[in-house]
């Protein structure tokens, strides 16, 4: 443990000792006094050791299973994983202008996801549709996915009862309850109220997850000035004590249960009042978020090409690669936002999704590094050309031009075509996008288990049949 790392986690470990952390669920608290935690009102206080005891019941490495097991993904260990952007409302057109995002931006995205052999998980708050009733939409949202993508699905909080609605559909789509039960399948982000707080939403969520043994990512989200203390080692301190205290409480309701540490700590704009993603105040918190999950044997989860940016611009391509890179470097297990978002979370992009593609593209060709292959040394062809030759008509060069090199699929090289490199870009970014959409295959679903989803969102939750038709319509469109 670095005198850092063990400064943090003392720090914390205080926090939960001396002020402790409120608790807004009265179940959550009368199970916690059950199990011997101190409790003050709502207000439950962590000794070490208690911290210890609970934490050391959560697997430091587990797999969540996909309807389609190519999709499998493994969390823990050395091992990246991504995630595409989650949660915004809005979305940004190539021209700059901002629009709500409705029902057929979040079918695009799913068909987007799906299309990515980089992400294994689909679904979440891809975007927040704006035309479809706030009280159906975790259940349209959830059945959109599930009908277009047969990848691990990413949940999404809410009251138990839309919890339970998810892993319900979640359960019809995997041929019964036992089935869902069985291992992790549906992994659910479940944040904290900073400072010190977690709210009946959350809590209610965490009972819903541990009860069926699926996974969720305790993301504590304290903003450096707003919702935290503005020097970063405080901020780390107050996540920390945050995810601590929900990873135990993860574990009181039920002993195993996957977790992963998601540290979401923001630095912020003292100007404007707004957080920060894209600054190095933020990438700096996420290094810490890999290394005290590390410390504890737990998994990590961080952020992934985060900007700050209104637009697809400059800024947003060096802020995403900074907060990228970083992530990356630091081994964080899954990497949530790793595609499309912009605006400090407040919009979402297709062409900033493109563009974190290639990023992502160019982190894996620079992490790869250099192989330790007496062929790669080249001395045989170096000795062959000689002094003053030339490599471009070498057998290696011909041999391994297409795979040794990395090529952009958006960036420009060579020729111009145009005279306008930027219009070019966004020509090759919509390209791109266009060859994934046209390449969009719906995965297979049986008749009796499409019907049976179908059902269940008429018949229990009685979800309009024309909102179906409409997500039905974007399995085959003409």
């Amino acid at each position: 443990m670095s005198d850092i790392l063990k400064k943090i986690h003392n720090t914390s470990i205080r926090i939960l000792n001396e002020i402790g952390i409120r608790l807004h669920h009265p179940e959550i608290i009368e199970m916690m006094a059950e199990k011997g935690i101190r409790i003050d009102g709502n207000t439950a206080y962590f000794t070490e050791k208690q911290i210890y005891h609970w934490l050391n019941k959560a697997p430091g490495r587990f797999t969540v299973y996909a309807r389609n097991s190519d999709y499998d993904m493994f969390i823990g260990g050395d091992h990246t994983e991504y995630a595409s952007g989650y949660g915004t409302p809005t979305i940004v057109d190539p021209d700059g202008m901002r629009r709500p995002a409705d029902m057929s931006d979040f079918l695009t995205f799913v068909k987007l996801v799906h299309q990515t052999q980089e992400f294994k998980l689909n679904g979440g708050i891809l975007v927040q549709p704006s035309d479809i009733p706030a009280g159906q939409s975790s259940a349209i949202m959830t059945y959109a996915t599930l009908t277009h993508s047969d990848k691990c699905l990413m949940g999404i909080p809410g009251t138990t009862q839309e919890v339970e609605q998810i892993m319900e559909m979640a359960a019809i789509a995997l041929g019964g309850m036992e089935n869902l039960v069985k291992r992790p399948h549906v992994i659910t982000m479940v944040s904290t109220l900073s400072p010190l707080q977690i709210d009946h939403i959350a809590l209610g969520t965490m009972m819903v997850c541990a009860r069926l043994g699926q996974p969720m990512i305790i993301s504590p989200a304290p903003a450096a000035g707003l919702t935290g203390p503005i020097v970063m080692a405080g901020n780390i301190s107050l996540a920390n004590a945050e995810a601590l205290a929900g990873i135990a409480i993860a574990q009181m309701l039920r002993e195993g249960t996957p977790v992963i540490y998601g540290l979401q700590s923001y630095a912020a704009d003292m100007q404007s009042g707004q957080i920060s993603i894209g600054s190095p105040g933020y990438s700096v918190q996420a290094k810490y978020c890999s290394q005290l999950a590390r410390m504890y044997g737990l998994p990590s989860r961080t952020g992934g090409t985060n900007t700050d940016a209104k637009g697809v611009s400059v800024q947003s391509g060096y802020e995403a690669m900074m907060s990228m890179l970083t992530a990356c470097q630091n081994r964080v297990n899954l990497i949530v936002h790793s595609a499309g978002i912009l605006d400090s979370y407040g919009a979402t992009s297709y062409e900033q999704f493109i563009v974190d593609l290639e990023i992502i593209s160019m982190i894996e060709a620079f992490l790869a590094d250099i192989k330790d292959d007496p062929e790669d040394f080249a001395f045989d062809v170096i000795k062959e050309v000689g002094i003053g030759g030339q490599f471009l008509t070498s057998r290696q060069t011909a041999e391994r031009c297409r795979t040794d090199s990395w090529h952009p699929f958006i960036g420009l090289r060579g020729h111009m075509i145009s005279n306008n490199p930027n219009d070019q870009i966004l020509e090759n970014i919509g390209r791109i996008k266009k060859k994934m959409l046209d390449g969009y295959r719906t995965p297979d679903m049986d008749a009796g288990t499409a019907a049976a989803l179908n059902n269940y969102m008429t018949e229990s939750l009685n979800i309009p049949t024309e909102v179906l038709d409409q997500i039905q319509t974007s399995l085959n469109p003409s």
